[in-house]
């Protein structure tokens, strides 16, 4: 008997022994995994300790965490449980307070904190600066509250040996906006605890907040070092990189962290998905946003289908994922919308669609700074072959435009060129008697020739030729001259000649094949030569032609019997294509 009393007392002390610091090092553990915002595993620990140890203090450490996860409810339900399992312990009221604050009450907090510091006379550390914290956890609480309690606690610790103090000291700063004192704080800390990740993680938060992402990145790095599980570190190093552009290692760095801290909420899951779709990897984000499918009532998803199946060419899905985002959520609408939703449509390859594209890319195109979308417009409306209306926008395009591209202004000038022998056949637009025709003819030619004359001299103001400008710039002058050959000629003639210097000697760069355009200038010239009653200059620009091309037998037949000055032919369509603008963007919140 004696025997199994023994061996049971044995039992409970060595139990009991082994128990206490057991449970204390799993609370460590776990407000560990707190701060590291592993919150589903400190969940997993701090809960099976309150159920099998549901004392005041455990109650609190569970209702921290809920607290810190955001899951309010449970964490008043944990803090009551553990303020009526011992009404001395004011950490649970502390608690309360911290629920008060997070439901914007902040004069209830006050009562709480006030009460339970005065409970035990200020004397007790731990309550201080969790009532400290309480003020800190949460962007609109009261910094200047927090400093004076944890100030407090701080006197208490002689010999400047708690590191916790002084990050949430640090953390009060912060909040503050008062950031020189809170990296000083920080680096207290760091003092007490060398190679403390989340101080090196808080100081590189300072340096994102104030837009210096190369500092930053160097503090987010050496926390990386300091603890690779330390999850915040990640996310924040993808915000730091996502703002210096560098798009595919922030997708990476969010990815990381949503692997360490295990989370599954679906805001931050959605955030991997924005950085994905940054980082071009459209697949990929398309794969996160399926993991939200069901569990988010959120119409940004919408949006990023939207942008993403555009940029993979899927555009009937695009166009219903941006088309349901607008309709229901008019009020979050930017103008990437618009521009997506008009790409996506001009793909679909009906009329219907290029209609819907221009419309779409119009509401988009004023408030873009990042990519000229006049110019996208003037490029669809100049396939299609709406010259004038391609014209205008090519003309906005140039207006809203810091730094033109010399394109524009050629495709500026075709635009004009190709409309104008139009003129008078367009039945979309009002009717105009002969005078009229001939006056809005001869307007366009001459917009062309502007837009010619404007595109040389800047290629010029380089110290490089486009032989091209002048071949163009003497067709429309002579065109928009039909009833005044002779003036037709005197202003197309010395152009034709230019073109032909250039064209002759072009740039060392320069591989296009000017043949057919000489062809049309010899000619042009052996007209304008016949029109003086030069048979002479006629004859010699016809053997220029044959030189080039010995089987011509317009030339041949010229040549032979009396001669007519022949029209210009129209210019053949530029060897040069527009630029097509990049497609980038940034997925708005």
């Amino acid at each position: 008997m004696m025997n199994n009393q023994k061996k049971s007392l044995l039992t409970i002390l060595f139990v009991g022994a082994m128990t206490a610091p057991l449970m204390a090092q799993d609370v460590q553990t776990a407000l560990k995994d707190v701060e590291a915002e592993r919150f589903a595993k400190a969940g997993q620990t701090l809960t099976q300790l309150a159920t099998s140890s549901p004392s005041a203090e455990n109650q609190f450490y569970l209702g921290y965490y809920y607290l810190r996860s955001g899951q309010i409810d449970q964490a008043k339900a944990a803090f009551d449980k553990g303020a009526a399992a011992d009404a001395k312990n004011q950490l649970n009221n502390i608690g309360l307070a911290g629920v008060a604050l997070a439901k914007k009450d902040r004069a209830a907090a006050k009562t709480l904190i006030d009460n339970a510091i005065s409970a035990t006379k200020s004397k007790d550390q731990n309550a201080l600066i969790r009532a400290g914290e309480m003020y800190t956890l949460e962007e609109t609480n009261d910094p200047a509250e927090a400093i004076r309690l944890l100030t407090i606690a701080d006197e208490k610790d002689k010999k400047n040996e708690n590191a916790e103090i002084e990050m949430l000291l640090g953390d009060a700063y912060f909040l503050k906006n008062d950031g020189g004192n809170a990296i000083s704080k920080y680096e207290n800390a760091l003092t007490i605890t060398p190679n403390l990740a989340e101080a090196n993680y808080k100081i590189g938060r300072l340096y994102l907040r104030g837009k210096n992402y190369v500092k930053a990145q160097e503090y987010f790095k050496l926390a990386i070092q300091n603890d690779p599980e330390f999850a915040p570190t990640y996310r924040a190093y993808a915000d730091a990189l996502a703002n210096s552009r560098a798009y595919k290692a922030a997708a990476t760095n969010y990815e990381l962290y949503v692997q360490k801290s295990g989370t599954t909420d679906p805001e931050q899951l959605l955030d991997v998905a924005r950085y994905k779709f940054l980082a071009q990897d459209y697949q990929g984000a398309i794969a996160y946003l399926d993991q939200l499918k069901g569990k988010i009532n959120n119409p940004i998803i919408d949006r990023m289908y939207g942008w993403a199946y555009s940029a993979l060419g899927k555009n009937n899905e695009s166009v219903e994922s941006l088309n349901r985002f607008i309709s229901t959520a008019p009020q979050k609408v930017i103008y990437d919308d618009y521009k997506y939703l008009g790409r996506a449509y001009s793909q679909l390859g009906t009329p219907e669609g290029d209609s819907l594209s221009i419309i779409n890319l119009e509401k988009a195109a004023p408030q873009d700074t990042t990519e000229n979308l006049y110019r996208e417009i003037g490029e669809k409306l100049y396939k299609n072959k709406k010259y004038d209306k391609a014209a205008t926008y090519y003309a906005k395009t140039i207006a809203n435009d810091k730094k033109p591209q010399n394109n524009d202004f050629l495709w500026l000038g075709l635009a004009n060129y190709q409309y104008a022998p139009r003129v008078g056949r367009d039945s979309t637009v009002a009717q105009m008697d002969t005078a009229q025709i001939k006056q809005v003819k001869q307007q366009y030619y001459l917009r062309a020739d502007s837009a010619f004359t404007q595109m040389a001299q800047r290629i010029e103001a380089d110290g490089k030729k486009y032989p091209l400008a002048y071949y163009y710039r003497a067709g429309a002058n002579y065109y928009a001259y039909p009833n005044d050959k002779d003036k037709a000629a005197s202003l197309a003639g010395p152009l034709y000649e230019k073109f032909i210097e250039q064209a002759i000697a072009p740039d060392s760069s320069d591989k296009t094949d000017y043949k057919r355009y000489l062809v049309t200038s010899y000619k042009a010239l052996a007209g304008f030569s016949i029109l003086k009653k030069d048979d002479a200059k006629a004859k010699e620009y016809f053997e220029k032609v044959l030189a080039i091309d010995p089987n011509d037998e317009s030339v041949k037949k010229a040549l032979e019997g009396p001669k007519e000055a022949p029209a210009p032919a129209t210019p053949a369509k530029p060897a040069v294509k527009p630029k097509t603008p990049a497609k980038k963007s940034t997925a708005g919140k």
